[in-house]
Parts: structure tokens; C-alpha cells; sequence
């Protein structure tokens, strides 16, 4: 999986796409740690995003869990049908703000 960021704004947007497994799980969690986590407003655009396993969804949790801690926000943008299904199966669709 391809992670790639730029800054919008007050946003941090992290652009994937491609599998988000175990392999992806790596590389999301090596280019977030990258970032100046002091901006603590994210959006994860997974628009490029075909598959999610359990790895990608641990990892957007764990993601997740850190940013709310400093008191930061996590946004999901751009999740096609099959992904969306796999959030709403697993009701993380009510602990993300998804748009």
C-alpha cells in the first residue's frame, strides 16, 4: 500500500491506496510517526483503498485511541462500498467520523 501526506489547512490528509493489511498496517503507522503529531487533526483519505483485513482496522483504532488522547480528531474520507461495509459489519462506522 501507497501512504502519502500532505498538510490542508489545519488538516493533516494521508492519502492510501491499495491493500490495507498487515503490510499496509506497517506502512501507515511508519509515515504517521513521521508527522508532527502536534497538529493532531487528521484525515485519512482511503479512497484508493480496495481490501481491509483486521490488521488495517486494528491500526486505525490504535491510531485512533493515540490521536483522541492528545485530544486530536481522526476523519475517514472516501471509502468505497466494499471498505464501508467492512466498517459498518465490524460498527467502527460509529466510533469514526466518516464522510
Amino acid at each position: 500500500m501507497a501512504v502519502t501526506h500532505h498538510q490542508d489547512g489545519d488538516f493533516t490528509v494521508f492519502s492510501m491506496d491499495g491493500r490495507f493489511d498487515a503490510f499496509g498496517a506497517r506502512e501507515l503507522k511508519n509515515v504517521v510517526s513521521q508527522v508532527n503529531v502536534t497538529k493532531k487533526r487528521f484525515i485519512l483519505d482511503m479512497a484508493g483503498v480496495n481490501f481491509i483485513d483486521s490488521s488495517g482496522l486494528g491500526t486505525l483504532v490504535g491510531i485512533l485511541r493515540t490521536v483522541e488522547k492528545e485530544g486530536g480528531q481522526i476523519r475517514i474520507a472516501g471509502l468505497i462500498p466494499e471498505v464501508l461495509i467492512i466498517f459498518e459489519l465490524t460498527r467502527l462506522h460509529r466510533i469514526f467520523d466518516i464522510y
